[in-house]
């Protein structure tokens, strides 16, 4: 394991495009986070979560803009204008996920779930990775980490940590619209109270 500043981002970057997961905090809880366009890097984070990689739990991708998203997702316009008032923020969205969208981890579902974290510490390491496929630092059933000691003494496999204290908030709310009707699939600390 290595012990990182948040200042070496390159560093983080060379760990993730070779297939390795980082921990990172964000403004929830610490995060496990692999290279999207990295399969062997995703199979590492779901062994670590201690979750089959064809468990049917999909994973969060985190992107650094709205536009960014159209990548991996096809938006309503519904969808594009709630993406674009509540991103960045304590949000994960559902989308229908691109037909052209290669991926041997996300090949598997037809849908995709996306945040635009609201940290500066992620959103600049994300203009520099790319997407990143991120989900909480903890095993499967167990709560979150919080801090990067926490990180380190419960997850001694991780790759890399980056020191740190998360934001400690609720973990992301998660909503599909996909539908047209709104659809909370977990509530957390973002409360959507206008949905058109």
């Amino acid at each position: 394991m290595r012990i990182l500043g948040t200042r070496e981002t390159a560093t983080v970057k060379e760990i993730l495009e070779n297939g390795g997961v980082v921990a990172i905090p964000t403004e929830t809880v610490y995060g496990l986070a692999a290279s999207l366009h990295n399969i062997e890097g995703i199979k590492k984070l779901c062994k670590l979560k201690k979750r089959p990689v064809n468990s049917g739990k999909i994973l969060t991708v985190m992107v650094s803009s709205v536009k960014e998203i159209e990548k991996y997702a096809v938006l309503s316009k519904q969808e594009r204008a709630l993406a674009l008032r509540y991103f960045p923020g304590e949000l994960t969205m559902i989308f229908e996920k691109r037909a052209d969208f290669d991926n041997e981890y996300f090949d598997n579902f037809s849908t995709i779930g996306i945040r635009i974290p609201e940290h500066k510490y992620v959103l600049d390491l994300l203009k520099k990775t790319g997407p990143l496929v991120v989900t909480s630092a903890n095993p499967r059933g167990e709560h979150a980490c919080m801090d990067s000691k926490e990180v380190k003494r419960r997850l001694p496999s991780v790759d890399a940590v980056v020191c740190g204290v998360a934001g400690m908030n609720l973990p992301s709310t998660i909503l599909d619209i996909r539908s047209g009707i709104p659809h909370v699939l977990r509530q957390g600390g973002l409360l959507i109270v206008h949905y058109s």
